[in-house]
C-alpha cells in the first residue's frame, strides 16, 4: 500500500511547476569577495516549515564563501565579536490557494491550483559584541501551479529559479549590503 501511495504522490508532483521571484536575482552573479574580518560567528536558524533546499544552501554559503577569514557556526550569540543570525519566516499561502490546493490534491490534480504570494522573509541580524547593530530583510516569493495538464511542461522546473537559488542570492546580497561590518580586521 505504501508503494501505491508513493507512486500516486510522485505522479501528482510531476504536474507541479514552481519558481521563485522577488529576491535579489542580480546577486547570484556576484559571489562575495572575502572580507577582512578575522572571525564571523553565525547561526542559520531552522526553518519553521518544510525546507526544500534553502536551509542547506544558507549553511553552504556561510560555511564555504569565506566571508571572513574564519567562519564559526554557533547555536547562540557568543556576546563577542561579529555575529550574524539568519532567521527565516514563512509567508503563508492565501486562503483561496490553500483551499484550491487541497481540492486539487484530493482530485489527484485533475483540478488545477496555484499560488503566487507565499514564500519567505529572510532576516540577517548583525550583532557586534552582543549588541544588534543592523537588520537586513529580503523577500522571496514562490509561484507554483499544480495540475495534471502540466506534466508535459514539468521540464520548465529545470530552467527556473529554485529555493536554493533564492536563498543563495539573499546571502550574497547580505554580504554586499553588510560590507561595512566585514571590512574591519579587528572583528
Amino acid at each position: 500500500m505504501k508503494l501505491f501511495y508513493g507512486v500516486v504522490l510522485s505522479f501528482v508532483l510531476m504536474g507541479c511547476i514552481t519558481t521563485y521571484r522577488d529576491f535579489p536575482m542580480d546577486a547570484l552573479d556576484q559571489k562575495p569577495k572575502p572580507g577582512m574580518c578575522s572571525v564571523m560567528y553565525y547561526n542559520v536558524k531552522r526553518f519553521d516549515v518544510l525546507d526544500m533546499g534553502g536551509y542547506s544552501e544558507l549553511q553552504d554559503v556561510f560555511r564555504n564563501a569565506g566571508v571572513c577569514k574564519k567562519m564559526e557556526p554557533v547555536d547562540a550569540n557568543p556576546g563577542k565579536g561579529l555575529y550574524v543570525e539568519i532567521d527565516t519566516n514563512w509567508k503563508p499561502l492565501t486562503l483561496p490557494a490553500l483551499i484550491f490546493g487541497y481540492i486539487s490534491v484530493s482530485t489527484l490534480t485533475i483540478l488545477p491550483a496555484w499560488s503566487t504570494r507565499d514564500g519567505y522573509v529572510v532576516k540577517y541580524n548583525v550583532y557586534i559584541d552582543g549588541n544588534k547593530v543592523e537588520t537586513y530583510n529580503y523577500d522571496i516569493t514562490r509561484k507554483a501551479a499544480v495540475w495534471l495538464g502540466l506534466i508535459p511542461f514539468a521540464w520548465i522546473n529545470l530552467i527556473t529559479y529554485d529555493e536554493g537559488d533564492a536563498f543563495e542570492a539573499t546571502a550574497y546580497q547580505f554580504v554586499n549590503d553588510a560590507r561595512q561590518y566585514l571590512t574591519s580586521p579587528g572583528q
